[in-house]
């Protein structure tokens, strides 16, 4: 599986990360992405869906897998496509809205880091 990390400032202050993943190797992914115990979220936007403004108690992390998703937060907004990797600290205001062909990603309900996640 191949992992490239590009980061600028404005993902930095998000703490978004895109990647390339090599999609077909799921596996290694979802395995990474679980907790030692529980489970992870498959979620499926149609087009146009929103989740408007919001927080979350815990850390989250992100997986787009198909389609596109606008990302945004107080000091700016993100394009996620296939591949990018959402990291959301716990108590960060946010929201997201599915693009044309909305979008399907994964959610673990933790801080991954993906950096690593073909080891």
């Amino acid at each position: 599986m191949i992992v490239q990390l590009h980061t600028d400032a404005a993902e930095r202050d998000f703490r978004i990360y895109s990647t390339q993943i090599d999609t077909s190797e799921l596996q290694p992914l979802i395995r990474k992405l679980l907790p030692d115990q529980g489970c992870i979220e498959v979620q499926r936007d149609v087009e146009g869906k929103e989740h408007l403004w919001h927080t979350h108690d815990v850390d989250e992390t992100l997986v787009v897998l198909e389609g596109h998703l606008r990302f945004y937060w107080d000091s700016g907004e993100k394009i996620g496509g296939p591949g990018t990797v959402i990291s959301l600290p716990a108590g960060m205001s946010h929201g997201s809205v599915a693009l044309e062909g909305g979008a399907t990603y994964l959610i673990a309900f933790h801080q991954v880091n993906l950096s690593h996640h073909d080891e």
